[in-house]
């Protein structure tokens, strides 16, 4: 016999499918091209863990953890771009998938205390009642970083008597100079003097001799930047310094680039979701100011990676 016929086909190699969608995988890769690019980089196995266990095999996509709704795979300027969120901030291994304007909101609540925080909003919004900080431990609360400090007006500098009162809080104000040390201090943490001077001014409660949240109605912190009470400045329209209000850090944060409406908006429908299970609303809220927070914070990855291998040679 030929040597030509002792040659053995072996049987075609069978069909491979994706671990997470069961779809078509790659070539030495138990993943298909979409779930190989998100599960990518840092925590592989968790991230396919969490990516399996949102998947829709009806849908064919992959579902938030917090509203149940479909997320987006390819359009990074979406707010429903999916992205993974740490159940406990911090720990590792314990992923969940999620939209992208959820893991904004969330921020360095647990999942419980997200939860609870939401519905306690809703609570005092349609009680008009001040938010109970009792809630939630903000075990995992990190606070603000160190604020930038920027040179006032010449204006601000002035001469005036050498005692006086403040003309925000009505105290004692510094030698030659309008306002008390706290407020001045308050004034140069920000480029907008005006704007700022004039929240400060109506956000002053003199009966409670404190600046009030516009968003708890409860008396800020001026001192502990890792209080969630620690006070900021927030635009209730984003991008519009007009519009500022002074606002508690934890829910400046949970704000985000959400109008004030559009935040009511948003906690009235979660705080249903978590309560009843019921589906979440996705058209409740355009997300008219939402400006691809994905890709900002991809750049901004992208320039710490940068500085970490200069760094390194």
């Amino acid at each position: 016999m030929s040597p030509a016929h002792r040659v053995r086909h072996s049987p075609p190699a069978p069909p491979r499918f994706c671990y997470i969608c069961c779809g078509p995988a790659l070539p030495r890769c138990k993943y298909c091209k979409t779930c190989r690019r998100l599960v990518w980089h840092y925590d592989k196995l968790a991230k396919a863990k969490a990516l399996k266990a949102a998947w829709d095999p009806i849908a064919k996509g992959f579902r938030c953890y917090y509203t149940g709704v479909l997320l987006e795979l390819t359009n990074l300027s979406s707010p429903w771009y999916i992205t993974f969120d740490h159940r406990i901030p911090g720990k590792k291994g314990d992923l969940v998938v999620c939209a992208a304007w959820v893991n904004v909101m969330k921020n360095q609540l647990s999942e419980e205390e997200f939860k609870a925080v939401i519905i306690e909003f809703a609570r005092c919004k349609q009680a008009g009642e001040p938010f109970n900080m009792a809630v939630a431990e903000f075990k995992y609360w990190r606070g603000p970083p160190a604020e930038k400090l920027y040179r006032l007006p010449v204006s601000i500098y002035r001469s005036y008597p050498k005692e006086g009162i403040c003309c925000v809080c009505a105290v004692k104000s510094k030698p030659y100079s309008r306002f008390c040390p706290s407020c001045l201090f308050m004034l140069m943490g920000g480029h907008m003097v005006k704007y700022r001077l004039t929240t400060m001014q109506n956000s002053w409660d003199p009966v409670r001799k404190g600046f009030i949240c516009y968003l708890t109605g409860l008396k800020l912190n001026l001192v502990d930047r890792h209080n969630p009470l620690y006070r900021s400045f927030e635009h209730r329209i984003p991008g519009k310094p007009e519009t500022q209000g002074m606002a508690a850090f934890f829910a400046n944060v949970m704000k985000s680039v959400l109008t004030e409406e559009e935040f009511w908006l948003v906690v009235k429908e979660l705080a249903h979701h978590f309560q009843t299970r019921e589906t979440f609303n996705k058209d409740i809220v355009k997300f008219a100011y939402w400006k691809g927070w994905v890709k900002a914070q991809r750049r901004a990855m992208m320039a710490r990676q940068r500085l970490a291998r200069a760094r390194r040679k």
